[in-house]
């Protein structure tokens, strides 16, 4: 059995997706979840001896801290006494720059370009990984609908989607949501399983796809109206209450108000998303690492705690 704990967005079902069609269905356990909780399911899945029930264990598209960090590499250090096969237990694999310290570890990749400076994501680096690592995969993954697949992936993930104009990679993503995860992952699942034909939208899946983008036009017109301006550490920051669409909510914010370093968009149950067009601002170690968070240098996150849940509602309902 594989165990894989991957992000809880498009790009983190594109991982899962590719365990399952290397490794099969049935032996893949994967769980989807964002920074507030990776630390939490990675100390239980270490201390619980989850690892006993499992080959190898998978981390893509997100990371942990610090102090997990040195706990996994305690447990495979060679001078452990646990049984040899747990050296090569877990292998990350993300591209996010916070990630980066994680490098000097014997069980992670983290790689934020290519050689012809292409920008990577979670799934094009399973992909890559899986393809030359296990030894079925080259054959089951080297079709064109799943390369093409992946790279819309990749394409959406690291915003080129919208330097290349590809729609599609972008609509991928509101796929997703649109699906919900056991949907989508059913559906793609099947398609990239069978390996035919090219990437492209059913008949109903693009009339879904018009009305979804009808509804996001339309969310941002509204959210945009209840932005407020706060200086955040040494920057301006737009403020929004959002819960849907962040991405294309943030870039779009950031593209009507050039006079904002940044905008931050704060999902009370979701952790708080944040998106820049400048480039004289890396959110990522600048912004969201500052704040328990982390991400890249135009789009970082941040986790909205249960204490500060507990003081909203304090705040909200104060007598």
């Amino acid at each position: 059995m594989i165990k894989l704990f991957t992000h809880n967005d498009l790009d983190g079902i594109g991982c899962a997706l590719l365990a399952c069609l290397v490794y099969g269905q049935e032996e893949v356990a994967f769980e989807t979840c964002g920074y507030d909780f990776i630390n939490d399911k990675l100390t239980e899945y270490i201390e619980e001896k989850n690892f006993e029930n499992f080959t190898r264990c998978y981390i893509t598209d997100i990371s942990m801290n610090e102090e997990v960090a040195t706990k996994i590499s305690t447990l495979v250090s060679p001078r452990n006494e646990i049984s040899a096969s747990i050296q090569n237990h877990f292998q990350l694999l993300d591209h996010h720059t916070t990630a980066t310290f994680l490098n000097a570890t014997s069980w992670a990749k983290v790689q934020l370009q290519t050689e012809d400076d292409t920008l990577c994501c979670g799934t094009s680096l399973f992909y890559d990984y899986l393809k030359w690592q296990e030894p079925q995969a080259l054959a089951l993954l080297n079709k064109p609908l799943i390369i093409e697949f992946v790279e819309k992936i990749r394409r959406y993930d690291t915003w080129d989607w919208t330097r290349l104009e590809d729609l599609e990679a972008k609509q991928l993503n509101d796929l997703y949501y649109l699906l919900g995860k056991e949907r989508f992952m059913a559906y793609w699942l099947e398609r990239l399983s069978k390996g035919q034909g090219t990437f492209d939208y059913d008949a109903t899946h693009k009339l879904i796809l018009e009305m979804r983008q009808n509804e996001i036009d339309k969310y941002i017109e509204a959210r945009n109206e209840d932005l407020t301006i706060q200086r955040i550490l040494s920057y301006e920051a737009g403020i929004v209450f959002a819960d849907r669409f962040q991405s294309e909510l943030g870039n779009k914010l950031a593209e009507l108000h050039p006079e904002l370093d940044f905008i931050a968009m704060i999902n009370i149950n979701g952790g708080v998303s944040c998106r820049t067009n400048k480039d004289t601002i890396h959110l990522g170690e600048e912004v969201a690492k500052v704040f328990g968070g982390g991400g890249h240098a135009k789009a970082a996150g941040l986790p909205v705690t249960d204490t500060i849940r507990q003081l909203v509602v304090e705040a909200i309902f104060k007598q």
